[in-house]
Protein backbone atom coordinates (compact mmCIF):
# COMPACT_ATOMS: atom_id res chain seq x y z
CA UNK A 1 0.00 0.00 0.00
CA UNK A 2 1.42 3.38 -1.00
CA UNK A 3 1.10 6.69 0.86
CA UNK A 4 1.23 10.34 -0.17
CA UNK A 5 2.27 13.19 2.14
CA UNK A 6 0.66 16.58 1.51
CA UNK A 7 0.35 19.81 3.46
CA UNK A 8 -2.95 21.68 3.84
CA UNK A 9 -2.98 25.00 5.73
CA UNK A 10 0.42 24.05 7.15
CA UNK A 11 -0.77 20.69 8.49
CA UNK A 12 0.83 17.49 7.26
CA UNK A 13 -1.59 14.84 6.03
CA UNK A 14 -0.71 11.24 5.20
CA UNK A 15 -2.99 9.88 2.46
CA UNK A 16 -3.25 6.14 1.89
CA UNK A 17 -4.64 4.04 -0.96
CA UNK A 18 -7.54 3.00 1.27
CA UNK A 19 -8.61 6.68 1.31
CA UNK A 20 -8.92 6.84 -2.49
CA UNK A 21 -12.22 8.09 -3.85
CA UNK A 22 -11.18 7.83 -7.48
CA UNK A 23 -8.35 8.14 -9.98
CA UNK A 24 -8.24 9.86 -13.35
CA UNK A 25 -5.77 10.82 -16.02
CA UNK A 26 -4.45 13.89 -14.23
CA UNK A 27 -5.02 13.22 -10.52
CA UNK A 28 -6.10 11.01 -7.68
CA UNK A 29 -8.82 12.10 -5.24
CA UNK A 30 -8.62 11.10 -1.58
CA UNK A 31 -11.10 11.38 1.28
CA UNK A 32 -10.00 13.35 4.35
CA UNK A 33 -12.77 13.87 6.89
CA UNK A 34 -15.32 16.14 5.17
CA UNK A 35 -12.94 17.07 2.35
CA UNK A 36 -11.97 15.59 -1.00
CA UNK A 37 -8.28 16.11 -1.77
CA UNK A 38 -7.29 16.20 -5.45
CA UNK A 39 -3.62 15.28 -5.82
CA UNK A 40 -2.21 15.81 -9.30
CA UNK A 41 -0.08 13.16 -10.97
CA UNK A 42 3.57 14.19 -11.56
CA UNK A 43 3.74 16.76 -14.34
CA UNK A 44 0.12 17.86 -14.00
CA UNK A 45 0.58 20.49 -11.27
CA UNK A 46 1.31 23.11 -13.93
CA UNK A 47 1.87 26.84 -13.63
CA UNK A 48 -1.57 27.35 -15.18
CA UNK A 49 -3.15 25.22 -12.43
CA UNK A 50 -1.35 27.30 -9.79
CA UNK A 51 -2.50 30.59 -11.32
CA UNK A 52 -6.09 29.37 -11.55
CA UNK A 53 -6.20 28.16 -7.95
CA UNK A 54 -4.72 31.46 -6.75
CA UNK A 55 -7.22 33.52 -8.76
CA UNK A 56 -10.29 31.30 -8.43
CA UNK A 57 -13.36 33.56 -8.47
CA UNK A 58 -15.45 34.01 -5.34
CA UNK A 59 -19.22 34.15 -5.16
CA UNK A 60 -19.95 31.37 -7.66
CA UNK A 61 -23.17 29.35 -7.33
CA UNK A 62 -23.28 26.96 -4.39
CA UNK A 63 -23.49 24.03 -6.85
CA UNK A 64 -19.86 24.68 -7.82
CA UNK A 65 -17.56 22.54 -5.66
CA UNK A 66 -14.91 25.21 -5.29
CA UNK A 67 -11.37 24.87 -3.88
CA UNK A 68 -11.02 25.60 -0.14
CA UNK A 69 -7.23 25.35 0.03
CA UNK A 70 -4.16 24.24 -1.89
CA UNK A 71 -2.11 21.12 -1.23
CA UNK A 72 1.68 21.42 -1.25
CA UNK A 73 4.76 19.37 -0.48
CA UNK A 74 7.13 20.19 2.39
CA UNK A 75 8.86 22.85 0.26
CA UNK A 76 5.62 24.57 -0.73
CA UNK A 77 5.38 23.24 -4.30
CA UNK A 78 1.83 22.75 -5.55
CA UNK A 79 0.48 19.19 -5.36
CA UNK A 80 -3.27 19.76 -5.67
CA UNK A 81 -6.18 21.29 -3.82
CA UNK A 82 -8.91 20.55 -1.29
CA UNK A 83 -12.65 20.86 -1.86
CA UNK A 84 -15.79 19.92 0.07
CA UNK A 85 -16.64 16.23 -0.06
CA UNK A 86 -19.91 15.49 -1.88
CA UNK A 87 -21.28 12.40 -0.14
CA UNK A 88 -23.43 9.86 -1.98
CA UNK A 89 -23.12 11.59 -5.36
CA UNK A 90 -23.55 9.98 -8.76
CA UNK A 91 -22.07 11.18 -12.04
CA UNK A 92 -24.43 12.52 -14.69
CA UNK A 93 -23.06 9.65 -16.81
CA UNK A 94 -25.40 7.40 -14.82
CA UNK A 95 -28.37 9.16 -16.39
CA UNK A 96 -27.42 7.90 -19.87
CA UNK A 97 -27.10 4.29 -18.65
CA UNK A 98 -30.42 2.66 -19.46
CA UNK A 99 -29.83 -0.33 -17.18
CA UNK A 100 -28.97 1.93 -14.25
CA UNK A 101 -31.75 4.47 -14.40
CA UNK A 102 -34.74 3.31 -16.48
CA UNK A 103 -37.64 2.57 -14.17
CA UNK A 104 -35.71 4.06 -11.25
CA UNK A 105 -35.06 7.70 -12.24
CA UNK A 106 -37.93 8.98 -14.40
CA UNK A 107 -37.45 11.42 -17.25
CA UNK A 108 -39.19 14.16 -15.28
CA UNK A 109 -36.47 13.96 -12.63
CA UNK A 110 -33.78 13.95 -15.32
CA UNK A 111 -35.24 17.06 -16.96
CA UNK A 112 -35.49 18.66 -13.51
CA UNK A 113 -31.76 18.10 -12.93
CA UNK A 114 -30.93 19.64 -16.29
CA UNK A 115 -33.21 22.62 -15.58
CA UNK A 116 -31.19 23.32 -12.43
CA UNK A 117 -27.91 22.76 -14.26
CA UNK A 118 -29.04 25.25 -16.92
CA UNK A 119 -29.56 27.89 -14.23
CA UNK A 120 -26.11 27.18 -12.74
CA UNK A 121 -24.38 27.52 -16.11
CA UNK A 122 -26.25 30.75 -16.86
CA UNK A 123 -25.09 32.15 -13.50
CA UNK A 124 -21.48 31.18 -14.26
CA UNK A 125 -21.64 32.81 -17.68
CA UNK A 126 -23.02 35.99 -16.09
CA UNK A 127 -19.79 36.12 -14.05
CA UNK A 128 -17.61 35.59 -17.17
CA UNK A 129 -16.79 32.00 -16.14
CA UNK A 130 -17.05 29.14 -18.64
CA UNK A 131 -16.98 25.50 -17.59
CA UNK A 132 -15.13 24.55 -20.81
CA UNK A 133 -14.55 20.85 -20.24
CA UNK A 134 -18.20 20.22 -19.44
CA UNK A 135 -18.94 16.49 -19.56
CA UNK A 136 -21.03 13.88 -17.77
CA UNK A 137 -18.11 12.85 -15.56
CA UNK A 138 -17.55 16.24 -13.92
CA UNK A 139 -21.20 16.98 -13.20
CA UNK A 140 -22.57 15.08 -10.20
CA UNK A 141 -26.00 14.89 -8.64
CA UNK A 142 -27.24 14.18 -5.15
CA UNK A 143 -30.99 13.72 -5.15
CA UNK A 144 -32.36 16.54 -7.29
CA UNK A 145 -29.32 18.83 -7.06
CA UNK A 146 -26.44 19.01 -9.58
CA UNK A 147 -22.85 19.72 -8.49
CA UNK A 148 -19.89 20.79 -10.66
CA UNK A 149 -16.44 19.34 -9.92
CA UNK A 150 -13.00 19.48 -11.61
CA UNK A 151 -13.38 23.24 -11.52
CA UNK A 152 -9.61 23.76 -11.77
CA UNK A 153 -10.04 23.44 -15.55
CA UNK A 154 -12.66 26.24 -15.78
CA UNK A 155 -11.95 29.19 -18.08
CA UNK A 156 -11.89 32.67 -16.47
CA UNK A 157 -9.73 35.83 -16.29
CA UNK A 158 -8.12 35.02 -19.68
CA UNK A 159 -6.89 31.74 -18.20
CA UNK A 160 -7.73 28.98 -20.70
CA UNK A 161 -9.38 25.63 -20.19
CA UNK A 162 -6.70 23.37 -21.75
CA UNK A 163 -8.78 20.18 -22.10
CA UNK A 164 -12.01 19.00 -23.68
CA UNK A 165 -13.75 15.64 -23.70
CA UNK A 166 -14.09 14.31 -27.25
CA UNK A 167 -17.75 13.29 -26.82
CA UNK A 168 -18.81 16.74 -25.56
CA UNK A 169 -16.40 19.08 -27.35
CA UNK A 170 -17.95 21.47 -29.85
CA UNK A 171 -16.87 20.13 -33.29
CA UNK A 172 -15.82 23.66 -34.20
CA UNK A 173 -12.95 23.22 -31.69
CA UNK A 174 -11.63 19.97 -33.15
CA UNK A 175 -7.93 20.33 -33.89
CA UNK A 176 -7.67 23.63 -31.98
CA UNK A 177 -4.89 24.12 -29.41
CA UNK A 178 -7.07 24.59 -26.33
CA UNK A 179 -4.15 25.49 -24.06
CA UNK A 180 -2.78 28.34 -26.18
CA UNK A 181 -5.55 30.83 -25.36
CA UNK A 182 -9.16 30.89 -24.12
CA UNK A 183 -11.11 28.97 -26.76
CA UNK A 184 -14.33 28.07 -25.00
CA UNK A 185 -17.46 30.22 -24.77
CA UNK A 186 -20.93 30.05 -23.25
CA UNK A 187 -21.99 28.54 -26.58
CA UNK A 188 -19.60 25.60 -26.23
CA UNK A 189 -20.98 24.94 -22.73
CA UNK A 190 -24.51 24.90 -24.14
CA UNK A 191 -23.42 22.47 -26.87
CA UNK A 192 -22.04 20.07 -24.24
CA UNK A 193 -25.19 20.57 -22.16
CA UNK A 194 -27.35 19.63 -25.16
CA UNK A 195 -25.28 16.48 -25.78
CA UNK A 196 -25.67 15.43 -22.15
CA UNK A 197 -29.41 16.08 -22.16
CA UNK A 198 -29.95 14.23 -25.45
CA UNK A 199 -28.09 11.09 -24.38
CA UNK A 200 -29.67 11.13 -20.91
CA UNK A 201 -33.14 11.00 -22.46
CA UNK A 202 -32.43 8.60 -25.35
CA UNK A 203 -29.35 6.59 -24.23
CA UNK A 204 -27.39 7.40 -27.39
CA UNK A 205 -24.99 10.21 -28.35
CA UNK A 206 -26.42 12.58 -31.00
CA UNK A 207 -23.62 11.47 -33.33
CA UNK A 208 -23.65 7.85 -32.17
CA UNK A 209 -25.38 4.81 -33.68
CA UNK A 210 -24.14 3.25 -36.94
CA UNK A 211 -23.37 4.76 -40.34
CA UNK A 212 -21.74 2.81 -43.18
CA UNK A 213 -19.48 5.58 -44.47
CA UNK A 214 -18.92 7.83 -41.45
CA UNK A 215 -17.60 5.16 -39.14
CA UNK A 216 -16.78 7.10 -35.97
CA UNK A 217 -18.50 9.55 -33.68
CA UNK A 218 -15.85 12.18 -34.47
CA UNK A 219 -16.33 11.89 -38.23
CA UNK A 220 -20.10 12.17 -37.90
CA UNK A 221 -19.70 15.19 -35.60
CA UNK A 222 -17.40 16.90 -38.10
CA UNK A 223 -19.96 16.27 -40.87
CA UNK A 224 -22.89 17.33 -38.61
CA UNK A 225 -24.44 13.98 -39.61
CA UNK A 226 -26.62 13.27 -36.57
CA UNK A 227 -28.86 10.38 -35.62
CA UNK A 228 -31.78 12.29 -37.16
CA UNK A 229 -30.56 11.33 -40.63
CA UNK A 230 -32.46 8.40 -42.23
CA UNK A 231 -29.25 6.57 -43.23
CA UNK A 232 -28.14 6.23 -39.58
CA UNK A 233 -29.08 2.84 -38.07
CA UNK A 234 -30.73 3.48 -34.72
CA UNK A 235 -29.23 1.29 -31.97
CA UNK A 236 -31.48 -1.34 -30.40
CA UNK A 237 -30.46 -0.34 -26.88
CA UNK A 238 -31.58 3.28 -27.28
CA UNK A 239 -35.00 4.89 -26.99
CA UNK A 240 -36.08 6.34 -30.33
CA UNK A 241 -36.14 10.12 -30.63
CA UNK A 242 -39.82 9.95 -31.59
CA UNK A 243 -40.61 9.96 -27.85
CA UNK A 244 -39.62 13.66 -27.72
CA UNK A 245 -42.00 16.53 -28.52
CA UNK A 246 -41.59 18.59 -31.67
CA UNK A 247 -40.08 21.56 -29.81
CA UNK A 248 -37.27 19.38 -28.42
CA UNK A 249 -36.67 17.63 -31.73
CA UNK A 250 -36.43 20.95 -33.52
CA UNK A 251 -34.01 22.34 -30.96
CA UNK A 252 -31.69 19.34 -31.02
CA UNK A 253 -31.65 19.34 -34.82
CA UNK A 254 -30.65 23.04 -34.85
CA UNK A 255 -27.84 22.38 -32.34
CA UNK A 256 -26.36 19.26 -33.89
CA UNK A 257 -26.91 19.92 -37.58
CA UNK A 258 -27.00 23.73 -37.85
CA UNK A 259 -24.57 24.78 -35.07
CA UNK A 260 -27.06 26.63 -32.86
CA UNK A 261 -25.25 27.59 -29.65
CA UNK A 262 -27.53 29.12 -27.04
CA UNK A 263 -29.15 28.28 -23.73
CA UNK A 264 -31.72 25.51 -24.14
CA UNK A 265 -35.18 27.09 -24.38
CA UNK A 266 -37.40 26.70 -21.32
CA UNK A 267 -40.11 25.00 -23.39
CA UNK A 268 -37.65 22.18 -24.20
CA UNK A 269 -36.88 21.73 -20.50
CA UNK A 270 -40.59 21.66 -19.71
CA UNK A 271 -41.21 18.42 -21.59
CA UNK A 272 -44.18 16.64 -20.02
CA UNK A 273 -43.43 12.90 -19.86
CA UNK A 274 -45.89 10.13 -19.12
CA UNK A 275 -45.44 6.36 -18.96
CA UNK A 276 -47.39 4.14 -21.36
CA UNK A 277 -48.72 0.74 -20.26
CA UNK A 278 -45.99 -0.79 -22.48
CA UNK A 279 -43.41 0.79 -20.12
CA UNK A 280 -42.13 3.50 -22.48
CA UNK A 281 -41.82 7.07 -21.21
CA UNK A 282 -42.72 9.64 -23.85
CA UNK A 283 -43.70 13.28 -24.21
CA UNK A 284 -46.10 12.84 -27.15
CA UNK A 285 -49.90 12.79 -27.34
CA UNK A 286 -49.80 9.00 -27.97
CA UNK A 287 -47.12 6.38 -27.36
CA UNK A 288 -44.99 6.29 -30.56
CA UNK A 289 -43.91 2.68 -30.00
CA UNK A 290 -47.41 1.27 -29.54
CA UNK A 291 -48.60 3.37 -32.47
CA UNK A 292 -45.93 1.82 -34.70
CA UNK A 293 -45.77 -1.76 -33.35
CA UNK A 294 -49.13 -2.32 -31.69
CA UNK A 295 -49.70 -3.43 -28.07
CA UNK A 296 -46.95 -5.44 -26.34
CA UNK A 297 -49.20 -8.50 -26.02
CA UNK A 298 -49.70 -8.61 -29.79
CA UNK A 299 -46.04 -8.45 -30.83
CA UNK A 300 -44.48 -11.45 -32.47
CA UNK A 301 -42.68 -13.94 -30.25
CA UNK A 302 -40.81 -15.49 -33.20
CA UNK A 303 -39.07 -13.36 -35.81
CA UNK A 304 -36.43 -13.99 -38.44
CA UNK A 305 -33.96 -12.05 -40.55
CA UNK A 306 -31.92 -13.93 -43.12
CA UNK A 307 -30.22 -16.87 -41.40
CA UNK A 308 -31.09 -15.59 -37.91
CA UNK A 309 -34.22 -16.53 -35.99
CA UNK A 310 -35.18 -14.77 -32.76
CA UNK A 311 -37.55 -16.19 -30.16
CA UNK A 312 -38.77 -13.92 -27.37
CA UNK A 313 -38.20 -15.85 -24.14
CA UNK A 314 -39.41 -13.07 -21.85
CA UNK A 315 -40.77 -9.57 -22.25
CA UNK A 316 -41.86 -7.03 -19.63
CA UNK A 317 -43.36 -3.56 -19.55
CA UNK A 318 -40.95 -2.93 -16.65
CA UNK A 319 -37.25 -3.76 -16.82
CA UNK A 320 -34.95 -6.77 -16.70
CA UNK A 321 -32.58 -6.46 -13.72
CA UNK A 322 -30.41 -9.59 -14.03
CA UNK A 323 -30.22 -12.84 -15.96
CA UNK A 324 -28.12 -15.99 -15.86
CA UNK A 325 -27.93 -19.53 -17.27
CA UNK A 326 -28.04 -21.87 -14.30
CA UNK A 327 -29.65 -25.15 -15.36
CA UNK A 328 -31.87 -23.07 -17.62
CA UNK A 329 -32.67 -19.41 -18.07
CA UNK A 330 -33.16 -17.54 -14.80
CA UNK A 331 -33.85 -13.84 -14.43
CA UNK A 332 -34.94 -11.02 -12.14
CA UNK A 333 -37.31 -8.32 -13.35
CA UNK A 334 -39.23 -5.33 -12.05
CA UNK A 335 -42.81 -4.66 -13.09
CA UNK A 336 -45.68 -2.72 -11.54
CA UNK A 337 -43.49 -1.56 -8.65
CA UNK A 338 -42.36 -5.05 -7.56
CA UNK A 339 -39.25 -7.16 -8.18
CA UNK A 340 -39.78 -10.81 -9.10
CA UNK A 341 -37.97 -13.95 -10.26
CA UNK A 342 -38.72 -15.89 -13.47
CA UNK A 343 -41.29 -18.06 -11.65
CA UNK A 344 -43.16 -14.98 -10.45
CA UNK A 345 -41.96 -15.26 -6.85
CA UNK A 346 -41.48 -11.96 -5.04
CA UNK A 347 -37.98 -10.65 -4.35
CA UNK A 348 -38.88 -7.11 -3.26
CA UNK A 349 -42.34 -5.74 -2.57
CA UNK A 350 -41.31 -2.29 -3.84
CA UNK A 351 -39.43 -0.89 -6.83
CA UNK A 352 -35.64 -1.14 -6.70
CA UNK A 353 -33.79 2.00 -5.70
CA UNK A 354 -31.31 3.45 -8.23
CA UNK A 355 -27.95 1.68 -8.08
CA UNK A 356 -29.31 -1.52 -6.49
CA UNK A 357 -27.71 -4.64 -7.98
CA UNK A 358 -29.17 -8.15 -8.24
CA UNK A 359 -27.35 -11.48 -8.47
CA UNK A 360 -28.83 -14.92 -9.14
CA UNK A 361 -27.65 -17.96 -7.20
CA UNK A 362 -29.96 -20.83 -8.09
CA UNK A 363 -33.29 -20.20 -6.38
CA UNK A 364 -31.74 -17.46 -4.24
CA UNK A 365 -31.47 -13.80 -5.20
CA UNK A 366 -28.82 -11.53 -3.72
CA UNK A 367 -29.74 -7.83 -3.49
CA UNK A 368 -27.10 -5.19 -2.73
CA UNK A 369 -27.76 -1.45 -2.47
CA UNK A 370 -25.40 1.50 -2.98
CA UNK A 371 -24.69 1.67 0.77
CA UNK A 372 -23.38 -1.92 0.77
CA UNK A 373 -26.40 -3.43 2.54
CA UNK A 374 -27.10 -6.97 1.30
CA UNK A 375 -30.12 -9.27 1.39
CA UNK A 376 -30.44 -12.86 0.23
CA UNK A 377 -34.03 -13.74 -0.71
CA UNK A 378 -35.25 -17.31 -1.24
CA UNK A 379 -38.84 -18.47 -1.52
CA UNK A 380 -40.04 -14.89 -0.95
CA UNK A 381 -38.26 -14.84 2.42
CA UNK A 382 -35.13 -12.95 3.47
CA UNK A 383 -32.83 -15.78 4.53
CA UNK A 384 -29.65 -13.77 5.09
CA UNK A 385 -28.49 -10.21 5.77
CA UNK A 386 -24.93 -8.91 5.59
CA UNK A 387 -22.86 -6.00 4.34
CA UNK A 388 -20.23 -5.54 1.66
CA UNK A 389 -17.75 -2.91 0.56
CA UNK A 390 -18.56 -0.35 -2.11
CA UNK A 391 -16.53 1.33 -4.84
CA UNK A 392 -17.99 4.81 -4.94
CA UNK A 393 -21.67 3.86 -4.87
CA UNK A 394 -21.31 0.43 -6.54
CA UNK A 395 -21.59 -2.51 -4.10
CA UNK A 396 -18.81 -5.11 -4.38
CA UNK A 397 -20.80 -8.33 -4.44
CA UNK A 398 -21.07 -11.18 -6.92
CA UNK A 399 -22.77 -14.58 -7.05
CA UNK A 400 -23.31 -17.61 -9.25
CA UNK A 401 -25.02 -20.97 -8.63
CA UNK A 402 -21.90 -22.32 -6.94
CA UNK A 403 -20.46 -19.40 -4.93
CA UNK A 404 -21.01 -15.87 -3.69
CA UNK A 405 -18.35 -13.34 -2.71
CA UNK A 406 -18.53 -10.09 -0.78
CA UNK A 407 -15.93 -7.69 0.59
CA UNK A 408 -15.26 -7.10 4.27
CA UNK A 409 -12.74 -4.29 4.72
CA UNK A 410 -9.63 -5.51 2.85
CA UNK A 411 -10.77 -9.15 2.50
CA UNK A 412 -12.68 -11.09 -0.15
CA UNK A 413 -15.14 -13.33 1.73
CA UNK A 414 -16.66 -16.58 0.44
CA UNK A 415 -20.13 -15.99 1.82
CA UNK A 416 -21.07 -19.67 1.79
CA UNK A 417 -18.22 -20.73 4.07
CA UNK A 418 -17.44 -17.32 5.63
CA UNK A 419 -13.80 -17.99 4.72
CA UNK A 420 -11.35 -15.22 3.87
CA UNK A 421 -10.24 -15.90 0.31
CA UNK A 422 -7.61 -13.18 -0.11
CA UNK A 423 -6.54 -9.66 0.76
CA UNK A 424 -7.34 -6.71 -1.53
CA UNK A 425 -7.57 -2.91 -1.42
CA UNK A 426 -10.48 -1.70 0.67
CA UNK A 427 -12.93 0.60 -1.10
CA UNK A 428 -11.36 0.07 -4.54
CA UNK A 429 -11.98 -3.60 -5.40
CA UNK A 430 -14.54 -4.92 -7.87
CA UNK A 431 -15.35 -8.65 -8.11
CA UNK A 432 -17.19 -10.99 -10.50
CA UNK A 433 -17.70 -14.74 -10.58
CA UNK A 434 -18.69 -17.59 -12.83
CA UNK A 435 -19.25 -21.18 -11.72
CA UNK A 436 -15.58 -22.26 -11.55
CA UNK A 437 -13.63 -19.02 -11.78
CA UNK A 438 -13.90 -15.54 -10.35
CA UNK A 439 -12.03 -12.33 -11.07
CA UNK A 440 -11.33 -9.07 -9.31
CA UNK A 441 -9.49 -5.84 -9.94
CA UNK A 442 -8.38 -2.74 -8.04
CA UNK A 443 -6.30 0.32 -8.85
CA UNK A 444 -3.91 2.28 -6.69
CA UNK A 445 -1.18 4.75 -7.52
CA UNK A 446 -1.52 4.23 -11.26
CA UNK A 447 -1.17 0.46 -10.89
CA UNK A 448 -3.98 -1.87 -11.97
CA UNK A 449 -4.02 -5.16 -10.07
CA UNK A 450 -6.08 -8.10 -11.37
CA UNK A 451 -6.56 -11.48 -9.71
CA UNK A 452 -8.25 -14.80 -10.43
CA UNK A 453 -10.26 -16.71 -7.82
CA UNK A 454 -11.06 -20.42 -8.05
CA UNK A 455 -14.28 -21.67 -6.50
CA UNK A 456 -13.74 -23.47 -3.18
CA UNK A 457 -10.06 -22.49 -2.92
CA UNK A 458 -8.37 -19.85 -0.84
CA UNK A 459 -5.87 -17.45 -2.35
CA UNK A 460 -5.78 -14.97 -5.22
CA UNK A 461 -3.74 -15.54 -8.38
CA UNK A 462 -2.27 -12.23 -9.50
CA UNK A 463 -2.78 -11.26 -13.17
CA UNK A 464 -0.32 -9.02 -15.00
CA UNK A 465 -2.49 -6.46 -16.81
CA UNK A 466 -1.00 -3.88 -19.13
CA UNK A 467 -1.22 -0.35 -17.76
CA UNK A 468 -4.57 1.44 -17.78
CA UNK A 469 -4.02 5.20 -17.81
CA UNK A 470 -6.90 7.52 -17.02
CA UNK A 471 -10.23 7.48 -15.21
CA UNK A 472 -11.86 4.06 -15.12
CA UNK A 473 -15.20 4.70 -16.84
CA UNK A 474 -16.59 1.15 -17.03
CA UNK A 475 -15.55 -2.44 -16.38
CA UNK A 476 -17.10 -5.87 -16.83
CA UNK A 477 -16.12 -9.52 -16.75
CA UNK A 478 -17.52 -12.77 -18.21
CA UNK A 479 -16.50 -16.42 -17.80
CA UNK A 480 -16.61 -19.94 -19.10
CA UNK A 481 -15.21 -22.98 -17.27
CA UNK A 482 -11.57 -22.26 -18.16
CA UNK A 483 -11.26 -18.60 -19.09
CA UNK A 484 -11.99 -15.07 -17.93
CA UNK A 485 -12.59 -12.10 -20.24
CA UNK A 486 -12.01 -8.82 -18.44
CA UNK A 487 -12.93 -5.58 -20.24
CA UNK A 488 -12.31 -1.97 -19.23
CA UNK A 489 -12.92 1.48 -20.69
CA UNK A 490 -10.81 4.39 -19.46
CA UNK A 491 -11.10 8.10 -20.13
CA UNK A 492 -7.78 9.86 -20.73
CA UNK A 493 -7.16 13.35 -22.11
CA UNK A 494 -10.72 13.66 -23.33
CA UNK A 495 -10.87 10.31 -25.14
CA UNK A 496 -12.39 6.97 -24.17
CA UNK A 497 -10.23 3.91 -24.81
CA UNK A 498 -11.34 0.30 -24.32
CA UNK A 499 -9.27 -2.83 -23.79
CA UNK A 500 -9.98 -6.47 -22.92
CA UNK A 501 -7.89 -9.42 -21.75
CA UNK A 502 -8.51 -13.15 -22.17
CA UNK A 503 -7.11 -14.83 -19.05
CA UNK A 504 -6.79 -18.53 -18.23
CA UNK A 505 -7.38 -20.20 -14.87
CA UNK A 506 -3.65 -19.92 -14.00
CA UNK A 507 -3.86 -16.13 -14.27
CA UNK A 508 -1.96 -16.00 -17.56
CA UNK A 509 -3.02 -13.48 -20.20
CA UNK A 510 -3.71 -15.53 -23.33
CA UNK A 511 -4.63 -12.58 -25.55
CA UNK A 512 -5.65 -8.94 -25.39
CA UNK A 513 -7.05 -6.31 -27.71
CA UNK A 514 -8.97 -3.09 -28.10
CA UNK A 515 -12.74 -2.85 -27.61
CA UNK A 516 -15.39 -0.18 -27.99
CA UNK A 517 -17.32 -0.93 -24.79
CA UNK A 518 -16.83 -2.99 -21.65
CA UNK A 519 -20.26 -4.64 -21.93
CA UNK A 520 -21.93 -7.09 -24.29
CA UNK A 521 -19.42 -9.95 -24.42
CA UNK A 522 -19.59 -13.70 -23.88
CA UNK A 523 -17.24 -16.67 -23.63
CA UNK A 524 -17.82 -20.27 -24.65
CA UNK A 525 -14.92 -22.72 -24.79
CA UNK A 526 -12.44 -19.84 -24.97
CA UNK A 527 -14.22 -18.29 -27.95
CA UNK A 528 -15.25 -14.64 -27.63
CA UNK A 529 -18.38 -13.07 -29.12
CA UNK A 530 -19.43 -9.44 -28.81
CA UNK A 531 -22.73 -7.59 -29.11
CA UNK A 532 -22.47 -4.54 -31.37
CA UNK A 533 -24.99 -2.24 -33.02
CA UNK A 534 -24.03 -3.86 -36.35
CA UNK A 535 -24.83 -7.34 -35.05
CA UNK A 536 -23.05 -10.19 -33.32
CA UNK A 537 -19.27 -10.31 -33.89
CA UNK A 538 -16.90 -13.18 -33.13
CA UNK A 539 -13.31 -12.45 -32.14
CA UNK A 540 -10.33 -14.56 -33.09
CA UNK A 541 -6.86 -15.01 -31.61
CA UNK A 542 -4.00 -13.75 -33.75
CA UNK A 543 -0.52 -13.96 -32.20
CA UNK A 544 -1.72 -13.03 -28.74
CA UNK A 545 -4.19 -10.43 -30.00
CA UNK A 546 -7.98 -10.48 -29.97
CA UNK A 547 -9.07 -9.21 -33.38
CA UNK A 548 -12.39 -9.06 -35.18
CA UNK A 549 -13.45 -12.24 -36.90
CA UNK A 550 -16.90 -12.78 -38.40
CA UNK A 551 -19.74 -10.25 -38.34
CA UNK A 552 -23.11 -12.02 -38.29
CA UNK A 553 -25.03 -9.19 -39.95
CA UNK A 554 -28.35 -11.05 -39.90
CA UNK A 555 -28.43 -10.66 -36.10
CA UNK A 556 -28.41 -6.83 -36.30
CA UNK A 557 -32.19 -6.27 -35.81
CA UNK A 558 -32.15 -8.25 -32.56
CA UNK A 559 -29.00 -7.10 -30.76
CA UNK A 560 -27.39 -3.93 -29.45
CA UNK A 561 -24.00 -2.99 -28.03
CA UNK A 562 -25.36 -2.64 -24.49
CA UNK A 563 -27.05 -6.07 -24.40
CA UNK A 564 -25.84 -8.92 -22.20
CA UNK A 565 -25.07 -12.26 -23.89
CA UNK A 566 -25.69 -15.71 -22.41
CA UNK A 567 -24.26 -18.40 -24.75
CA UNK A 568 -25.74 -21.92 -24.97
CA UNK A 569 -23.95 -25.23 -25.64
CA UNK A 570 -26.09 -25.75 -28.77
CA UNK A 571 -24.64 -22.61 -30.38
CA UNK A 572 -27.61 -20.34 -29.72
CA UNK A 573 -27.47 -17.51 -27.22
CA UNK A 574 -29.80 -15.41 -25.14
CA UNK A 575 -29.66 -11.65 -25.65
CA UNK A 576 -30.66 -9.77 -22.50
CA UNK A 577 -31.96 -6.29 -23.24
CA UNK A 578 -33.57 -3.64 -21.03
CA UNK A 579 -37.09 -5.08 -21.39
CA UNK A 580 -36.81 -8.47 -23.06
CA UNK A 581 -34.74 -11.63 -23.36
CA UNK A 582 -34.46 -13.09 -26.85
CA UNK A 583 -32.95 -16.41 -27.92
CA UNK A 584 -30.97 -16.09 -31.17
CA UNK A 585 -30.18 -19.03 -33.46
CA UNK A 586 -28.27 -19.05 -36.76
CA UNK A 587 -29.14 -21.64 -39.40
Amino acid sequence: MSTVDVYLHGQRLKLEDADLLGEGGEARVFRHRDLALKVFHPGHATELKARKLAAFPAGLPAEVVAPVGTLTDARGALLGYAMPLVEGAEEFARLSSRRWREGAVPNRQVVGLFTQLSAVLAALHAQAVVMGDLNDGNVLFVGDRPRLIDVDSMQFDALPCPVGHERFLDPRLYGVDLAAAPRFSPGTDWYAFSVMLFQSLLYVHPFGAVHKKLGTLVRRSEARHSVFRPDVVWPRGAVHYQVLPDAALGWFERVFEKDARAQVPLEVLQMDFSRCSCGLEHARAVCPECQALGPVAARQALRSHGRCSARTAFRTAGRVLAAAMQGGLRYVYEEAGRVRREDGSLVLGAAAEPGTRFFISGQSTWVADREGRVLCVKGEQVVERCATGVVGTVPSLTASASVSYRLEQEWVIDQGSSARVGQVLEGQTRVWTGERLGFGVYRAGGLTVGFVLRTGRAGLTRVALSSLVGRLADVDCVFDDRFVLFSAVVEDQGRELGRHWLIDERGMVVAEGECATARGKALLGGRVVCATDQGLVSLKLDSGRLVQGTLFADTQPFIGASDELLPQPDGSLYVVGPKEIVQLSLS
